[in-house]
Protein backbone atom coordinates (compact mmCIF):
# COMPACT_ATOMS: atom_id res chain seq x y z
CA UNK A 1 0.00 0.00 0.00
CA UNK A 2 2.84 2.27 0.72
CA UNK A 3 4.78 1.74 -2.28
CA UNK A 4 1.67 2.15 -4.23
CA UNK A 5 1.46 5.32 -2.54
CA UNK A 6 4.34 6.84 -3.61
CA UNK A 7 4.05 5.99 -6.67
CA UNK A 8 0.56 7.72 -6.97
CA UNK A 9 2.40 11.19 -5.77
CA UNK A 10 5.53 10.16 -8.22
CA UNK A 11 3.01 9.90 -11.07
CA UNK A 12 1.23 12.96 -10.50
CA UNK A 13 3.79 15.02 -9.83
CA UNK A 14 5.43 13.45 -13.34
CA UNK A 15 1.92 14.57 -15.19
CA UNK A 16 1.94 18.17 -13.27
CA UNK A 17 5.80 18.56 -14.74
CA UNK A 18 5.06 17.26 -18.24
CA UNK A 19 1.52 19.57 -17.99
CA UNK A 20 3.80 22.08 -17.76
CA UNK A 21 6.23 21.30 -20.34
CA UNK A 22 3.43 21.23 -22.83
CA UNK A 23 2.17 24.20 -21.33
CA UNK A 24 5.37 26.39 -21.99
CA UNK A 25 6.43 24.77 -25.47
CA UNK A 26 6.31 28.00 -27.04
CA UNK A 27 8.11 29.70 -24.31
CA UNK A 28 11.28 31.82 -25.50
CA UNK A 29 14.05 30.62 -23.03
CA UNK A 30 12.18 27.58 -21.29
CA UNK A 31 13.49 24.65 -20.75
CA UNK A 32 12.19 21.52 -20.30
CA UNK A 33 11.78 19.99 -17.07
CA UNK A 34 11.61 16.29 -15.55
CA UNK A 35 10.97 14.50 -12.15
CA UNK A 36 14.15 12.43 -11.11
CA UNK A 37 12.63 9.39 -9.39
CA UNK A 38 14.97 6.79 -7.67
CA UNK A 39 14.25 3.45 -5.74
CA UNK A 40 13.61 3.83 -1.84
CA UNK A 41 16.30 1.65 0.24
CA UNK A 42 14.96 -1.94 0.69
CA UNK A 43 14.05 -3.60 3.97
CA UNK A 44 15.78 -6.89 4.76
CA UNK A 45 12.76 -9.23 5.69
CA UNK A 46 12.54 -12.96 5.74
CA UNK A 47 14.64 -14.90 2.98
CA UNK A 48 16.25 -11.38 1.39
CA UNK A 49 15.49 -7.59 0.66
CA UNK A 50 12.12 -6.55 -0.04
CA UNK A 51 11.87 -3.37 -2.24
CA UNK A 52 9.78 -0.42 -0.50
CA UNK A 53 9.29 1.37 -4.24
CA UNK A 54 10.54 4.69 -5.34
CA UNK A 55 10.09 8.22 -4.91
CA UNK A 56 10.56 11.71 -6.54
CA UNK A 57 13.79 13.58 -5.46
CA UNK A 58 14.28 15.90 -7.92
CA UNK A 59 13.18 18.20 -10.57
CA UNK A 60 15.58 19.02 -12.97
CA UNK A 61 15.67 20.87 -16.40
CA UNK A 62 17.55 19.90 -19.31
CA UNK A 63 20.29 22.38 -19.57
CA UNK A 64 23.69 22.66 -21.33
CA UNK A 65 25.88 25.27 -19.84
CA UNK A 66 28.38 24.80 -22.75
CA UNK A 67 26.01 24.93 -25.36
CA UNK A 68 24.18 27.85 -23.45
CA UNK A 69 27.93 29.58 -23.66
CA UNK A 70 28.22 29.08 -27.56
CA UNK A 71 24.75 30.48 -28.57
CA UNK A 72 25.66 33.51 -26.26
CA UNK A 73 28.76 34.13 -28.38
CA UNK A 74 27.51 33.28 -31.62
CA UNK A 75 24.59 36.06 -30.41
CA UNK A 76 27.44 38.57 -29.76
CA UNK A 77 28.82 38.02 -32.83
CA UNK A 78 26.15 38.05 -35.34
CA UNK A 79 24.27 41.17 -33.82
CA UNK A 80 27.67 42.37 -34.51
CA UNK A 81 28.05 41.69 -37.57
CA UNK A 82 24.27 42.64 -38.26
CA UNK A 83 24.89 46.05 -36.91
CA UNK A 84 27.37 46.88 -39.25
CA UNK A 85 25.77 44.87 -42.28
CA UNK A 86 22.50 47.12 -42.00
CA UNK A 87 24.82 50.24 -42.05
CA UNK A 88 27.20 49.60 -44.46
CA UNK A 89 24.34 48.68 -47.13
CA UNK A 90 22.78 52.41 -46.09
CA UNK A 91 26.24 53.33 -46.74
CA UNK A 92 27.20 51.80 -50.05
CA UNK A 93 23.56 54.06 -51.62
CA UNK A 94 25.91 57.34 -50.70
CA UNK A 95 28.70 56.16 -52.59
CA UNK A 96 26.59 54.66 -55.59
CA UNK A 97 28.00 55.31 -58.79
CA UNK A 98 25.07 54.16 -61.03
CA UNK A 99 22.96 57.05 -62.84
CA UNK A 100 25.44 59.72 -63.65
CA UNK A 101 24.93 61.29 -60.33
CA UNK A 102 28.07 60.31 -58.00
CA UNK A 103 31.05 61.92 -57.17
CA UNK A 104 33.13 60.33 -59.96
CA UNK A 105 30.73 61.54 -62.15
CA UNK A 106 30.79 64.94 -60.68
CA UNK A 107 34.45 65.33 -61.16
CA UNK A 108 34.78 63.88 -64.41
CA UNK A 109 32.40 67.03 -65.36
CA UNK A 110 34.74 69.36 -63.43
CA UNK A 111 38.00 68.15 -65.11
CA UNK A 112 36.62 68.39 -68.34
CA UNK A 113 34.87 71.87 -67.93
CA UNK A 114 38.45 73.23 -67.26
CA UNK A 115 39.36 71.18 -70.73
CA UNK A 116 36.36 73.07 -72.52
CA UNK A 117 37.61 76.72 -70.59
CA UNK A 118 41.18 75.42 -72.21
CA UNK A 119 40.20 75.21 -75.61
CA UNK A 120 37.87 78.48 -75.35
CA UNK A 121 39.61 80.81 -72.24
CA UNK A 122 37.68 83.79 -73.42
CA UNK A 123 34.25 81.72 -73.58
CA UNK A 124 31.76 83.62 -71.35
CA UNK A 125 29.43 79.58 -72.10
CA UNK A 126 32.21 78.12 -71.00
CA UNK A 127 33.44 79.94 -67.78
CA UNK A 128 29.55 79.93 -66.74
CA UNK A 129 29.45 76.23 -66.99
CA UNK A 130 32.53 75.71 -65.30
CA UNK A 131 30.84 77.28 -62.33
CA UNK A 132 28.02 75.45 -62.78
CA UNK A 133 30.01 71.69 -62.47
CA UNK A 134 31.92 72.89 -59.64
CA UNK A 135 28.83 73.94 -58.06
CA UNK A 136 26.97 70.41 -58.84
CA UNK A 137 30.33 68.72 -57.69
CA UNK A 138 30.67 71.10 -54.14
CA UNK A 139 26.74 69.82 -53.35
CA UNK A 140 27.55 66.20 -54.29
CA UNK A 141 30.71 65.85 -51.67
CA UNK A 142 28.41 68.35 -48.81
CA UNK A 143 25.61 65.90 -49.59
CA UNK A 144 27.97 62.44 -49.27
CA UNK A 145 29.06 63.89 -46.07
CA UNK A 146 25.91 65.33 -44.45
CA UNK A 147 24.37 61.92 -45.19
CA UNK A 148 27.05 59.57 -43.61
CA UNK A 149 26.84 61.92 -40.52
CA UNK A 150 23.38 61.16 -40.59
CA UNK A 151 23.79 57.57 -40.39
CA UNK A 152 26.63 58.40 -37.89
CA UNK A 153 24.29 60.15 -36.16
CA UNK A 154 21.34 57.59 -36.11
CA UNK A 155 23.79 54.92 -34.93
CA UNK A 156 24.74 57.26 -32.14
CA UNK A 157 21.42 57.18 -30.99
CA UNK A 158 21.24 53.38 -31.48
CA UNK A 159 24.06 53.43 -28.80
CA UNK A 160 22.25 56.22 -26.48
CA UNK A 161 19.19 54.67 -26.46
CA UNK A 162 20.97 50.76 -25.95
CA UNK A 163 21.95 52.05 -22.57
CA UNK A 164 18.80 51.93 -20.92
CA UNK A 165 18.05 48.04 -21.86
CA UNK A 166 21.30 47.16 -21.15
CA UNK A 167 20.80 48.32 -17.28
CA UNK A 168 17.50 46.73 -17.39
CA UNK A 169 18.59 43.50 -18.29
CA UNK A 170 21.86 43.68 -15.43
CA UNK A 171 19.13 44.90 -12.46
CA UNK A 172 17.16 42.11 -13.62
CA UNK A 173 19.95 39.91 -13.36
CA UNK A 174 20.74 40.72 -10.00
CA UNK A 175 17.15 40.68 -8.80
CA UNK A 176 16.81 36.96 -10.32
CA UNK A 177 20.21 35.66 -8.69
CA UNK A 178 18.70 37.02 -5.00
CA UNK A 179 15.46 35.15 -6.15
CA UNK A 180 17.12 31.45 -7.17
CA UNK A 181 19.56 32.36 -3.83
CA UNK A 182 16.11 32.39 -1.79
CA UNK A 183 14.49 29.31 -3.50
CA UNK A 184 17.28 27.01 -3.51
CA UNK A 185 18.75 28.13 0.18
CA UNK A 186 18.43 24.55 1.32
CA UNK A 187 19.83 22.64 -1.55
CA UNK A 188 15.89 21.10 -1.32
CA UNK A 189 14.57 22.48 -4.78
CA UNK A 190 15.23 23.65 -8.20
CA UNK A 191 14.79 27.38 -8.98
CA UNK A 192 14.70 25.79 -12.67
CA UNK A 193 11.58 28.84 -14.12
CA UNK A 194 13.94 31.43 -12.06
CA UNK A 195 17.02 30.12 -13.86
CA UNK A 196 15.30 29.82 -17.43
CA UNK A 197 14.33 33.62 -17.11
CA UNK A 198 18.01 34.43 -15.78
CA UNK A 199 19.87 32.41 -19.05
CA UNK A 200 17.20 33.99 -21.53
CA UNK A 201 18.65 37.70 -19.99
CA UNK A 202 22.29 36.71 -20.57
CA UNK A 203 21.38 36.18 -24.00
CA UNK A 204 19.32 38.59 -24.35
CA UNK A 205 22.33 40.76 -23.38
CA UNK A 206 24.56 38.89 -25.41
CA UNK A 207 22.72 40.97 -28.11
CA UNK A 208 24.27 43.94 -27.27
CA UNK A 209 27.64 43.11 -25.75
CA UNK A 210 30.29 40.32 -25.77
CA UNK A 211 30.01 39.13 -21.91
CA UNK A 212 31.64 36.73 -19.87
CA UNK A 213 29.73 35.10 -16.96
CA UNK A 214 29.95 32.04 -14.63
CA UNK A 215 27.73 30.69 -11.63
CA UNK A 216 29.34 30.45 -8.06
CA UNK A 217 28.63 26.66 -6.65
CA UNK A 218 27.76 27.94 -3.75
CA UNK A 219 25.05 30.37 -4.35
CA UNK A 220 24.11 29.64 -7.89
CA UNK A 221 24.50 33.38 -8.61
CA UNK A 222 25.70 34.67 -11.64
CA UNK A 223 28.67 37.03 -11.92
CA UNK A 224 29.13 38.91 -15.63
CA UNK A 225 31.70 40.67 -17.01
CA UNK A 226 31.96 43.19 -20.02
CA UNK A 227 34.96 41.16 -22.28
CA UNK A 228 37.94 42.81 -20.81
CA UNK A 229 36.62 42.42 -17.16
CA UNK A 230 34.48 45.31 -16.51
CA UNK A 231 31.71 43.81 -14.20
CA UNK A 232 28.10 44.43 -15.22
CA UNK A 233 26.85 42.30 -12.39
CA UNK A 234 28.62 40.87 -9.21
CA UNK A 235 25.43 38.74 -7.34
CA UNK A 236 23.00 40.94 -5.98
CA UNK A 237 24.61 44.31 -7.81
CA UNK A 238 24.06 45.12 -10.86
CA UNK A 239 26.33 47.99 -12.17
CA UNK A 240 24.79 51.03 -14.33
CA UNK A 241 26.07 52.18 -17.73
CA UNK A 242 25.67 55.43 -19.02
CA UNK A 243 26.62 57.92 -22.21
CA UNK A 244 28.61 60.86 -22.45
CA UNK A 245 28.63 63.34 -25.05
CA UNK A 246 32.09 64.05 -26.68
CA UNK A 247 31.92 67.45 -27.52
CA UNK A 248 35.22 67.10 -29.68
CA UNK A 249 33.22 64.38 -31.88
CA UNK A 250 29.82 65.54 -30.86
CA UNK A 251 29.24 61.62 -30.43
CA UNK A 252 28.15 59.40 -27.37
CA UNK A 253 30.97 57.35 -25.24
CA UNK A 254 29.86 54.30 -23.75
CA UNK A 255 30.44 54.96 -19.23
CA UNK A 256 30.64 52.54 -16.69
CA UNK A 257 30.12 53.39 -13.16
CA UNK A 258 31.15 51.65 -10.35
CA UNK A 259 29.06 52.06 -7.08
CA UNK A 260 31.44 54.93 -5.87
CA UNK A 261 29.93 56.65 -8.86
CA UNK A 262 33.85 56.53 -10.62
CA UNK A 263 33.29 56.58 -14.73
CA UNK A 264 35.35 54.77 -16.61
CA UNK A 265 35.06 55.00 -20.72
CA UNK A 266 34.43 51.55 -21.94
CA UNK A 267 33.34 52.80 -25.72
CA UNK A 268 36.36 50.63 -27.09
CA UNK A 269 36.48 47.95 -24.73
CA UNK A 270 33.56 46.04 -26.66
CA UNK A 271 34.40 43.25 -28.83
CA UNK A 272 30.99 42.04 -29.79
CA UNK A 273 27.11 42.73 -29.91
CA UNK A 274 25.03 45.44 -31.68
CA UNK A 275 26.86 48.32 -29.80
CA UNK A 276 30.39 47.53 -30.87
CA UNK A 277 29.06 47.21 -34.17
CA UNK A 278 27.28 50.68 -33.69
CA UNK A 279 30.58 52.19 -32.39
CA UNK A 280 32.79 50.36 -34.69
CA UNK A 281 30.67 51.49 -37.99
CA UNK A 282 30.20 55.00 -36.26
CA UNK A 283 33.98 55.30 -35.62
CA UNK A 284 36.00 53.20 -37.65
CA UNK A 285 33.90 53.02 -41.03
CA UNK A 286 32.27 56.26 -41.44
CA UNK A 287 34.94 58.21 -39.63
CA UNK A 288 37.41 57.01 -42.00
CA UNK A 289 34.64 57.60 -45.25
CA UNK A 290 34.62 60.87 -43.95
CA UNK A 291 38.13 61.46 -43.76
CA UNK A 292 38.92 60.45 -47.41
CA UNK A 293 36.25 62.66 -48.38
CA UNK A 294 38.12 65.59 -46.71
CA UNK A 295 41.35 64.05 -47.81
CA UNK A 296 39.76 64.68 -51.44
CA UNK A 297 38.10 67.81 -51.00
CA UNK A 298 41.54 69.00 -49.45
CA UNK A 299 43.27 68.19 -52.34
CA UNK A 300 41.14 69.10 -54.36
CA UNK A 301 40.45 72.26 -53.55
CA UNK A 302 44.20 72.66 -52.24
CA UNK A 303 45.90 71.64 -56.01
CA UNK A 304 43.56 74.27 -57.56
CA UNK A 305 43.58 77.17 -55.39
CA UNK A 306 47.75 77.10 -55.69
CA UNK A 307 47.40 77.35 -59.11
CA UNK A 308 44.80 80.11 -59.79
CA UNK A 309 46.22 82.01 -56.45
CA UNK A 310 49.01 83.04 -58.96
CA UNK A 311 46.98 83.22 -62.37
CA UNK A 312 44.98 85.66 -63.92
CA UNK A 313 41.63 86.29 -65.60
CA UNK A 314 40.49 88.15 -68.67
CA UNK A 315 41.93 91.49 -67.40
CA UNK A 316 44.01 93.28 -64.46
CA UNK A 317 41.92 94.00 -61.51
CA UNK A 318 42.15 96.97 -59.48
CA UNK A 319 41.46 94.60 -55.85
CA UNK A 320 41.40 91.44 -54.48
CA UNK A 321 39.86 90.45 -51.45
CA UNK A 322 40.67 87.08 -49.60
CA UNK A 323 37.71 84.62 -48.28
CA UNK A 324 39.55 83.96 -44.73
CA UNK A 325 38.97 86.21 -41.39
CA UNK A 326 42.10 86.83 -39.98
CA UNK A 327 44.34 89.10 -38.18
CA UNK A 328 47.83 91.41 -38.29
CA UNK A 329 49.01 88.92 -35.71
CA UNK A 330 48.33 85.98 -37.71
CA UNK A 331 51.17 83.26 -38.51
CA UNK A 332 50.76 82.26 -42.42
CA UNK A 333 52.75 78.91 -40.92
CA UNK A 334 50.72 77.68 -38.14
CA UNK A 335 47.25 79.37 -37.44
CA UNK A 336 45.28 77.99 -40.82
CA UNK A 337 44.04 74.92 -42.58
CA UNK A 338 45.91 75.30 -45.46
CA UNK A 339 49.27 76.41 -43.01
CA UNK A 340 51.23 73.54 -43.92
CA UNK A 341 51.63 74.48 -47.65
CA UNK A 342 53.61 77.49 -46.75
CA UNK A 343 56.52 78.71 -47.94
CA UNK A 344 58.52 81.44 -45.91
CA UNK A 345 61.31 81.35 -48.34
CA UNK A 346 59.06 81.74 -51.82
CA UNK A 347 58.00 84.40 -53.29
CA UNK A 348 55.42 85.64 -55.71
CA UNK A 349 55.41 88.45 -57.85
CA UNK A 350 52.93 91.57 -58.37
CA UNK A 351 52.99 93.63 -61.88
CA UNK A 352 51.29 96.79 -61.83
CA UNK A 353 49.68 98.49 -64.58
CA UNK A 354 48.94 101.93 -65.66
CA UNK A 355 46.00 103.56 -66.49
CA UNK A 356 46.46 102.94 -70.82
CA UNK A 357 47.26 98.67 -69.63
CA UNK A 358 51.33 99.44 -69.83
CA UNK A 359 53.74 97.91 -67.67
CA UNK A 360 54.43 100.68 -64.58
CA UNK A 361 56.30 98.13 -62.42
CA UNK A 362 57.31 94.32 -61.23
CA UNK A 363 57.32 93.54 -57.86
CA UNK A 364 58.61 90.43 -55.79
CA UNK A 365 57.09 90.21 -52.97
CA UNK A 366 59.53 88.53 -50.21
CA UNK A 367 58.12 88.69 -46.70
CA UNK A 368 60.95 88.82 -44.29
CA UNK A 369 58.44 86.83 -41.76
CA UNK A 370 55.08 84.71 -41.47
CA UNK A 371 52.69 86.75 -40.10
CA UNK A 372 50.28 88.52 -41.90
CA UNK A 373 51.61 92.20 -41.27
CA UNK A 374 54.58 90.66 -42.65
CA UNK A 375 52.97 89.88 -45.62
CA UNK A 376 51.23 93.49 -45.72
CA UNK A 377 54.62 95.33 -45.08
CA UNK A 378 56.18 93.36 -48.20
CA UNK A 379 52.95 94.58 -50.14
CA UNK A 380 53.33 98.10 -48.82
CA UNK A 381 56.43 98.55 -49.95
CA UNK A 382 55.02 98.87 -53.73
CA UNK A 383 53.76 102.34 -53.80
CA UNK A 384 50.90 101.83 -56.05
CA UNK A 385 49.38 99.11 -53.51
CA UNK A 386 48.20 99.13 -50.73
CA UNK A 387 47.54 95.97 -48.39
CA UNK A 388 45.26 95.72 -45.20
CA UNK A 389 42.23 93.97 -43.35
CA UNK A 390 38.75 94.44 -44.31
CA UNK A 391 36.46 94.85 -41.59
CA UNK A 392 35.74 91.27 -41.68
CA UNK A 393 39.31 90.36 -41.31
CA UNK A 394 39.96 89.45 -45.06
CA UNK A 395 43.27 89.89 -46.45
CA UNK A 396 42.57 93.12 -48.99
CA UNK A 397 45.29 94.40 -51.89
CA UNK A 398 44.12 97.77 -53.45
CA UNK A 399 45.65 99.46 -56.16
CA UNK A 400 46.25 103.50 -56.37
CA UNK A 401 43.57 105.40 -58.76
CA UNK A 402 44.63 105.23 -62.20
CA UNK A 403 46.27 101.80 -61.56
CA UNK A 404 45.49 97.76 -61.94
CA UNK A 405 47.75 94.60 -61.53
CA UNK A 406 47.66 91.23 -61.72
CA UNK A 407 49.43 88.57 -60.00
CA UNK A 408 52.04 86.22 -61.24
CA UNK A 409 54.26 83.22 -60.02
CA UNK A 410 58.08 84.01 -59.07
CA UNK A 411 60.57 83.92 -61.89
CA UNK A 412 61.07 79.84 -61.57
CA UNK A 413 57.80 79.45 -60.26
CA UNK A 414 58.68 79.89 -56.82
CA UNK A 415 56.11 80.88 -54.83
CA UNK A 416 54.98 81.38 -50.82
CA UNK A 417 51.61 80.35 -51.30
CA UNK A 418 50.73 82.89 -49.12
CA UNK A 419 47.66 84.28 -51.49
CA UNK A 420 46.24 80.24 -51.81
CA UNK A 421 46.48 80.61 -47.99
CA UNK A 422 44.12 83.58 -47.40
CA UNK A 423 41.73 82.85 -49.98
CA UNK A 424 43.00 86.00 -52.16
CA UNK A 425 42.26 85.44 -55.64
CA UNK A 426 41.50 81.55 -55.40
CA UNK A 427 39.03 79.65 -57.65
CA UNK A 428 37.42 78.18 -54.30
CA UNK A 429 36.64 79.29 -50.99
CA UNK A 430 36.30 77.90 -47.46
CA UNK A 431 34.93 78.82 -43.78
CA UNK A 432 37.46 79.67 -41.36
CA UNK A 433 37.95 81.58 -38.35
CA UNK A 434 41.24 82.16 -36.51
CA UNK A 435 42.29 79.65 -33.90
CA UNK A 436 39.54 77.51 -34.56
CA UNK A 437 39.32 74.50 -36.34
CA UNK A 438 37.88 73.98 -39.74
CA UNK A 439 34.44 72.04 -39.96
CA UNK A 440 35.00 69.38 -42.69
CA UNK A 441 35.81 70.98 -45.88
CA UNK A 442 33.10 68.65 -47.67
CA UNK A 443 30.90 70.74 -46.06
CA UNK A 444 31.82 74.00 -45.91
CA UNK A 445 33.90 74.29 -49.55
CA UNK A 446 32.18 76.90 -52.05
CA UNK A 447 33.40 78.76 -55.01
CA UNK A 448 34.82 81.93 -54.72
CA UNK A 449 32.03 84.41 -54.43
CA UNK A 450 33.97 86.84 -56.46
CA UNK A 451 34.28 84.31 -59.20
CA UNK A 452 30.61 83.85 -58.97
CA UNK A 453 29.73 87.32 -59.77
CA UNK A 454 32.25 88.03 -62.38
CA UNK A 455 33.41 84.90 -64.21
CA UNK A 456 35.77 86.95 -66.14
CA UNK A 457 37.62 86.72 -63.40
CA UNK A 458 38.28 83.15 -63.68
CA UNK A 459 42.12 82.50 -64.40
CA UNK A 460 42.33 80.89 -67.11
CA UNK A 461 46.20 82.18 -68.04
CA UNK A 462 48.69 83.16 -66.51
CA UNK A 463 50.96 86.90 -67.26
CA UNK A 464 53.44 85.67 -69.60
CA UNK A 465 57.15 86.95 -69.61
CA UNK A 466 56.64 90.18 -70.86
CA UNK A 467 54.50 90.79 -68.14
CA UNK A 468 51.54 91.10 -70.38
CA UNK A 469 47.85 89.20 -70.31
CA UNK A 470 47.54 87.55 -73.62
CA UNK A 471 43.92 87.28 -75.20
CA UNK A 472 43.66 83.57 -75.52
CA UNK A 473 46.05 82.63 -72.81
CA UNK A 474 45.28 79.13 -71.25
CA UNK A 475 48.04 77.70 -70.06
CA UNK A 476 46.42 78.07 -66.51
CA UNK A 477 43.68 76.30 -67.47
CA UNK A 478 45.49 73.70 -68.72
CA UNK A 479 47.34 73.33 -66.11
CA UNK A 480 44.30 72.73 -63.42
CA UNK A 481 43.36 70.42 -66.35
CA UNK A 482 46.30 68.40 -65.76
CA UNK A 483 45.61 68.15 -61.93
CA UNK A 484 43.17 64.99 -63.11
CA UNK A 485 46.27 62.74 -63.88
CA UNK A 486 48.83 64.43 -61.54
CA UNK A 487 49.70 62.33 -59.25
CA UNK A 488 49.92 63.92 -55.78
CA UNK A 489 52.59 62.53 -53.24
CA UNK A 490 51.41 60.81 -50.12
CA UNK A 491 47.52 61.71 -50.70
CA UNK A 492 46.82 58.02 -49.91
CA UNK A 493 48.96 57.95 -46.68
CA UNK A 494 52.68 58.15 -45.74
CA UNK A 495 54.64 57.49 -49.06
CA UNK A 496 51.36 56.49 -51.16
CA UNK A 497 51.07 58.84 -54.56
CA UNK A 498 48.05 58.90 -56.01
CA UNK A 499 45.94 60.94 -58.42
CA UNK A 500 42.70 62.41 -57.02
CA UNK A 501 40.77 60.00 -59.10
CA UNK A 502 42.22 56.81 -58.12
CA UNK A 503 42.28 57.68 -54.65
CA UNK A 504 38.75 58.02 -54.72
CA UNK A 505 38.42 55.42 -56.66
CA UNK A 506 39.82 53.18 -54.03
CA UNK A 507 37.59 54.90 -51.22
CA UNK A 508 34.70 53.50 -53.57
CA UNK A 509 36.25 49.94 -53.65
CA UNK A 510 37.15 50.18 -49.90
CA UNK A 511 33.37 50.90 -49.29
CA UNK A 512 32.37 48.04 -51.17
CA UNK A 513 34.77 45.30 -49.85
CA UNK A 514 33.52 46.72 -46.31
CA UNK A 515 30.48 45.65 -47.27
CA UNK A 516 30.91 42.33 -48.66
CA UNK A 517 32.99 41.49 -45.55
CA UNK A 518 29.63 42.68 -43.26
CA UNK A 519 27.24 40.62 -45.13
CA UNK A 520 29.75 37.77 -45.14
CA UNK A 521 30.70 37.55 -41.65
CA UNK A 522 26.89 38.02 -40.63
CA UNK A 523 25.70 35.14 -42.47
CA UNK A 524 28.71 32.95 -41.55
CA UNK A 525 27.89 34.17 -38.07
CA UNK A 526 23.93 33.19 -38.32
CA UNK A 527 24.58 29.65 -39.52
CA UNK A 528 27.19 29.11 -36.59
CA UNK A 529 23.96 30.19 -34.31
CA UNK A 530 21.56 28.65 -35.99
CA UNK A 531 23.38 25.54 -35.72
CA UNK A 532 23.98 26.03 -31.99
CA UNK A 533 20.22 26.97 -31.14
CA UNK A 534 19.07 23.73 -32.70
CA UNK A 535 21.86 21.75 -30.38
CA UNK A 536 20.19 23.65 -27.63
CA UNK A 537 16.88 22.97 -28.61
CA UNK A 538 17.88 19.41 -28.97
CA UNK A 539 18.76 19.50 -25.43
CA UNK A 540 16.09 22.04 -23.80
CA UNK A 541 13.80 22.29 -26.07
CA UNK A 542 10.00 20.60 -25.44
CA UNK A 543 8.97 17.72 -27.85
CA UNK A 544 4.99 17.15 -28.05
CA UNK A 545 5.29 14.04 -28.85
CA UNK A 546 7.95 12.60 -26.52
CA UNK A 547 5.30 14.74 -23.71
CA UNK A 548 2.09 13.05 -25.35
CA UNK A 549 4.15 9.62 -24.95
CA UNK A 550 4.95 10.69 -21.30
CA UNK A 551 1.39 11.40 -20.17
CA UNK A 552 0.35 7.88 -21.55
CA UNK A 553 2.89 6.12 -19.68
CA UNK A 554 2.46 8.26 -16.28
CA UNK A 555 -1.35 8.19 -16.68
CA UNK A 556 -0.90 4.23 -16.81
CA UNK A 557 1.47 4.34 -13.81
CA UNK A 558 -1.08 6.34 -12.16
CA UNK A 559 -3.99 3.98 -12.94
CA UNK A 560 -1.88 0.83 -11.97
CA UNK A 561 -1.10 2.56 -8.69
CA UNK A 562 -4.50 3.37 -7.79
CA UNK A 563 -5.38 -0.32 -8.99
CA UNK A 564 -3.03 -1.77 -6.82
CA UNK A 565 -4.13 0.82 -3.77
CA UNK A 566 -7.99 -0.78 -4.58
CA UNK A 567 -7.08 -4.38 -4.44
CA UNK A 568 -4.77 -3.76 -1.01
CA UNK A 569 -8.21 -1.80 0.26
CA UNK A 570 -10.17 -5.17 -0.80
CA UNK A 571 -7.94 -7.48 0.51
CA UNK A 572 -7.60 -5.36 4.59
CA UNK A 573 -11.17 -5.21 4.07
CA UNK A 574 -11.46 -9.16 3.43
CA UNK A 575 -8.99 -9.70 6.50
CA UNK A 576 -11.21 -7.40 9.01
CA UNK A 577 -14.16 -9.40 8.62
CA UNK A 578 -12.83 -12.54 9.03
Amino acid sequence: MNIAGWTLYNSQLALEVTSHNVSNANTEGYSKQSVEIQANNPLRMGPGEIGTGARATEVIRAHDDFISSQVNDKTSQYYYWQSQSEAMSEIETIFNETGGTGLNSMMSEFWTAWSALADNPDGTAERESLLAKTGSLLQTMSNMDYDLREIQRNLDNNIRGSIGTVNTITSQIADLNNQITSVEVDGSVNANDLRDRRDLLLNQLSEYMDISYYEEENSGQVMVYVMGGTPLVLGTNAYTLDDRHDPATNLTSLVWQDSSGRAVDITNRLEGGRIAGWVNTRDAKIGSYIDSLNTLADELAWQVNSLHADGTGLQSVSSMTGTVGLSATDDLASDFYFSDRYNLGGQFDIVVYDSSGNVANTYSISPSGSTVQDLMNAINGAPELNASLTADGAFSIQADAGYTFAVKPHDGGETSHALAIMGVNTFFSWEEETGQPVRDLTLTLGINAALEGNSSLIAAGSVDENNRIAPGDNTLALAITALRDAVIPNMGGAGVSITMDSFYSSVVAGVGVDVQNAESNQTYNETLLDQYIQKQESVAGVNLDEEMANILKFQHLYQAAAKIISVCDEMMQTLLST
